[in-house]
Parts: structure tokens; sequence; C-alpha cells
């Protein structure tokens, strides 16, 4: 009697290996609660063949690995190598290089969105306000101004001493960059006005309710800007209320904002899903500030800052699992890029030869 084959894997879930660990019979098991857990949990509904794949480096585990799954689709969680986060484009390229299917941004879109000097000239081509950014040596400078690592994420290296006053504070704060993070400074005109975050899904996209980051005391020594400590320390946003909620625009503010938002989507060559970053001044220009090619998919993080409000969030995972297959121009195939291997995902409970699926 013939062994039955184990069915070819919908979805490969590609995540990073600090994010979990191994357990019995080498499995690799995200931790509880984790982003994770938390998207892994909703593919396993959805799907009847889900693997979790570490990313370990050096990489050959890892493409071995995939190659052996041969998945129909990548769900693509990683966000660095060795703790690197320049290197997500990499692993973007290396999954291109297998000619495998996968959500999110590819490579070029990774790193030119990671690049603040580049994708801030790429914006202020389409005519969207960007602020004005120098050299440390170059022409006065409107004081204040805020210094920052080029490639940086997460709001690394953002602090309330990112913003300085003079020219003393701004080389020595360049210095401090450079020597911490051994990257480039990026230096431009701060902004005064409001935080605005969009989030966008799929590829059309869709535009999602703008949502405001509000500090509810106003001090003298109240946070002016959105630090990694505020992102990051739940006791500091409660000592300073900090809130996210719904931004009250005006029909126009409104409208400008969405066309912005799509077109710098397309600009940056954005996939699936992303969050931008704005300031609305307070003679309402709309100032982009930065782009997030992968935001934070942990559903307690969409309930802090909301950027994918109004979604539920097994309707966000399934959008970007369609938004990836549609891509390719292969609706119900795994089609996450051009050229990718197809075939059908197999929903969890769908029976063979077209009997009757159950429904959720």
């Amino acid at each position: 009697m013939k062994k039955k084959r184990p069915p070819r894997c919908d979805v490969a879930l590609l995540v990073d290996v600090e994010t979990g660990e191994f357990g019995r019979g080498g499995r690799f098991v995200p931790e509880r609660d984790s982003v994770e857990h938390h998207v892994l949990r909703v593919l396993r509904r959805r799907y009847r063949a889900v693997d979790v794949v570490p990313f370990q480096s050096p990489v050959a585990e890892t493409t071995r690995r995939l190659r052996a799954l041969a998945p129909r689709l990548v769900f693509n969680l990683t966000e660095w190598i060795d703790g690197d986060r320049r290197q997500d484009a990499t692993i973007a390229r290396m999954l291109d290089k297998l000619q495998l299917s996968y959500t999110g941004t590819g490579p070029s879109g990774l790193r030119l969105a990671r690049d603040k000097a580049q994708a801030s000239r790429t914006v202020g081509r389409l005519g969207v306000p960007v602020p004005s950014r120098y050299s440390v040596n170059g022409r006065a400078l409107p004081w204040p101004v805020i210094v920052k690592p080029r490639y940086g994420d997460a709001s690394e290296l953002i602090g309330k001493d990112a913003v300085v006053g003079s020219a003393r504070e701004l080389k020595s704060r360049v210095r401090a960059v450079r020597r911490r993070t051994r990257q480039p400074a990026v230096c431009e005109a701060f902004v005064p006005g409001r935080d605005l975050y969009v989030g966008l899904l799929g590829n059309e996209p869709r535009v999602l309710k703008p949502v405001e980051l509000v500090v509810g005391r106003t001090h003298a020594q109240a946070p002016s800007i959105a630090t990694y400590r505020l992102k990051n320390d739940a006791r500091y946003r409660a000592r300073w209320r900090v809130h996210y909620r719904r931004a009250r625009l005006d029909p126009a503010t409104a409208r400008r904002l969405a066309v912005a938002s799509r077109r710098i989507f397309h600009a940056l060559e954005l996939r699936d899903y992303a969050r931008l970053d704005f300031r609305l001044t307070p003679d309402n220009r709309i100032v982009f500030i930065e782009a997030n090619p992968n935001p934070d998919l942990d559903p307690h993080a969409m309930n802090r800052s909301g950027c994918f409000s109004g979604v539920r969030y097994e309707r966000l995972i399934d959008t970007i699992v369609s938004s990836a297959l549609r891509r390719g121009g292969r609706s119900g195939s795994a089609g996450g890029r051009e050229g990718g291997r197809s075939g059908k995902l197999g929903r969890a409970g769908e029976r063979k030869r077209g009997r009757a699926k159950k429904r959720k």
C-alpha cells in the first residue's frame, strides 16, 4: 500500500528566529501572544497546511526548508537578519530568487522606504510637501531641526534629544547617531503640527481612515514627537495621557490626505499593506514624514495606534493574503508576484473534488 503524501504547504509563515523556539520534533513554535502567534492562528483557521519557517543565518537551512515545502504562498513577517533591520530587503530578494510568492513589499520598495532621504525626494517629486533636509555643513538651518538615522526603523534612536536648536547641538547629535548606528544621519526641519497615521490595504490600495496621536497633558516637558519611548513604554504614555483617535479632519483635507497617500504608496513601490506618517501643520498643510512598509500586525498594536482601525483582525490578514494572490493576476491561486509558483490554496475544512465547503 502506497504511503500517503502529506498535503502541499498552502502557506509558509516566515518569521525571525528570535520570535520563538524549537520544540519537540524540531518544530518551531512562536512565542505565545506574539504577532507571529496571532497571525499563525488566523492562517491555520483559514488554510489546511500552514508551516512556520524561522529565518536563520546563514540562510542555507532556511532556503532548504522553503524548497522542501514549496509553499503556494509565503507570509513574510521577517524584519531583520541578526538584528539588522536594514537587511529586510535581502530576505525579500531571497524569496524572489527562490521564485516564491510572498506577502508584503518587495526588495526595491523596502530599500526605498527605509532610506529616509531617498523616500523624501521621491515623495517630493509628486508635489507632496516634505520637510526640508540639509547636510550638516550646508546652508543655515531654521531651528529647531530633528536628527535621525537615515535607515532607522521603529523610531530607532528617536528621543527628545533628537530635536536640536543650535549648530553645536546639531553636530553633537549627528556624531552620536553615527557612532551608535554606524550609518549617516538625516537632518530635517522640524515640522510643528498634528501627527497623522494612515493605514493602507491591498494594492489599489484601500486608504483607511486616518488616526491622530494625541498627547493629553500640556506641559513644557511633554513629548513633541513620537519617540521610541512613547511607542514602547506604556507607563510613559499613561503619564502624558497619550492616546490615538480617529483624526478629525474637514472633508477637503481628508480627501487630499487620501489622494496623497495612494500616490505615495505606488511611488514607493509598497505592496499589500503599509502605514504612512504625516504631520498636519497649523496652516493645514499635509507634510509627509516617512513610510512603514511592514507596520506591526499585532492586534494589540492595532488597538493602540489604530492605523488599521475599522478592520477586523481576521479580515486584515485575509486581505493581505488575497492582495498577494491577486498581484500575480490569479484570483484564488498563489501568485504573490509575477512568475511565482501557482496553485489553489487549500482552505481549512475544504473537501476534495468539489464537495461542499464548510462555512466558518
